[in-house]
């Protein structure tokens, strides 16, 4: 075990280890976590619209936004996937996104990236980019 984990460990922070195997957890209704290898047959391989929320745990603005994309999330049901990735755990996401800052969301139609908002972002903005995906 080397020092990082020793320590992530120790003080019960989230584990970055890597895993090749296709993660998809069911949150709620519409709301999904998933993980790298999982990304391309859940975002870009979907037959909606997603809308993807890059986060860690460790993020106050992230902790803040998590109820109303769960919110949203259920109001949009069928319409658009909504699916959270943890950049501590998928840190080639970040990269891949050239993620900055978090909470990050990132907006896809046929596989590819629409647009993204960086920031908290409020219920009524949110929903106006789902529209704007939608059209």
């Amino acid at each position: 075990m080397g020092l990082g984990n020793f320590i992530s460990n120790l003080f019960g922070k989230e584990s970055s280890t890597k895993s090749n195997e296709p993660v998809v957890e069911e949150i709620s209704t519409n709301l999904y976590e998933i993980n790298t290898a999982s990304f391309e047959n859940e975002v870009i391989g979907s037959a909606i619209p997603v809308v993807v929320d890059c986060f860690t745990n460790t993020c106050p603005p992230c902790k803040k936004m998590a109820p109303i994309f769960q919110k949203v999330a259920e109001e949009y049901d069928g319409k658009i996937k909504f699916v959270k990735v943890n950049l501590k755990n998928s840190p080639e996401i970040g990269k891949q996104f050239k993620i900055l800052g978090v909470p990050t969301l990132l907006f896809f139609k046929s596989g590819e990236l629409v647009t993204n908002v960086v920031g908290f972002t409020e219920e009524d903005k949110l929903k106006s980019k789902l529209e704007s995906l939608l059209e």
